[in-house]
Formats: structure tokens, C-alpha cells, sequence
């Protein structure tokens, strides 16, 4: 579990996702992330970082509900967002072990899934969370963390077995 000293690496994390995305022509994270929620994050809880030899590799948030993406839903699920991989670690595998990790985490909570969104046109990560048994359940515009505009998301979901 993080703790607020841990939001300006997880900052750093976001930063060099958003700048790879950018130079592959992804709108996803193009958004400033507010401090003010990793902030409250690291505060709830929902805040998870890998760490190697103390360097802050990796990090993903992870909610018990979300309805302003999934809306007034009644599954049992655990909400995953912000999944970010130190581009120094890229291929290491440790997005997977995260995505592994959170499953665990609901069958261990007895959830029934574990949800995602993404940035719809983000062929790439659609086809690795596809790869990873996640189903295609629905398109629709989210509002970005700053408030500022509108983004199409596809939401994925994997049925947990208990």
C-alpha cells in the first residue's frame, strides 16, 4: 500500500505513461492527474506501488465501486484504475503481475470481477487486456480527472472464479 509521500513517484509514473502515449498518438492520460486525488488515494487506501531496491516501479488504484464510470451497478467488483509501469520496467511484466495481483485480491474479498476502462482508441491496451481473459462490455464518454473535457472509454470486465 502507498502513502502520500509516494504520489509524487506515482506523478513521475503517470508523466512518462502520458508522454509515451502521446508519441504513439493516444489520447489517454493526456490529462493532469490532480495530486489531490492520488492524495486522497494513498489516504482511502486505493494506492498500490511496486517498489525495486526503493524506486517506485509501478502503481495502480484500486476501488471498491465506481459509479461515475460504471454508474449505480450491483456487482460485486473491484475497480481498477491508473495501472502505470515505469517505462524503464516496460516489458518486466509487471502490468500483468499487478492485473494478477488485483484478481487475487477479489477472489480473496469474494468479488465476482474486476473492472477497467481505458482510452478506447488504445488498440494496444484493449488487445492486452483481451489477452487476459478481460470481456468488452460497453463504450462511453468519461469526464477526465481535472474535470476538463470529455473521453471515450471502453470498459472491460473479467468474471472472477471463486
Amino acid at each position: 500500500m502507498a502513502t502520500t509521500a509516494d504520489v509524487a513517484a506515482a506523478q513521475a509514473l503517470i508523466g512518462g505513461a502520458r508522454q509515451w502515449l502521446r508519441s504513439r498518438g493516444i489520447d489517454q492520460w493526456q490529462d493532469a492527474v490532480p495530486n489531490s486525488v492520488l492524495v486522497r488515494d494513498a489516504e482511502r487506501g486505493n494506492l498500490f506501488v511496486v517498489r525495486l531496491r526503493q524506486e517506485v516501479v509501478a502503481m495502480v488504484t484500486v476501488y471498491d465501486s465506481d459509479p461515475d464510470v460504471w454508474g449505480d451497478d450491483a456487482t460485486s467488483a473491484l475497480y481498477v484504475h491508473r495501472l502505470a509501469v515505469s517505462q524503464a520496467h516496460r516489458g518486466a511484466q509487471l502490468g500483468e503481475r499487478l492485473l494478477g495481483w488485483v484478481e487475487e485480491r477479489g477472489v480473496r474479498h469474494g468479488r465476482a470481477a474486476v473492472r477497467l476502462d481505458c482510452a478506447t482508441d488504445n488498440s494496444r491496451l484493449r488487445r492486452f487486456y483481451e489477452q487476459r481473459g478481460f470481456q468488452h462490455v460497453r463504450d462511453l464518454k468519461v469526464t477526465a480527472p481535472d474535470g476538463g473535457r470529455e473521453l471515450a472509454a471502453s470498459l472491460y470486465e473479467r468474471l472472477l472464479v471463486r
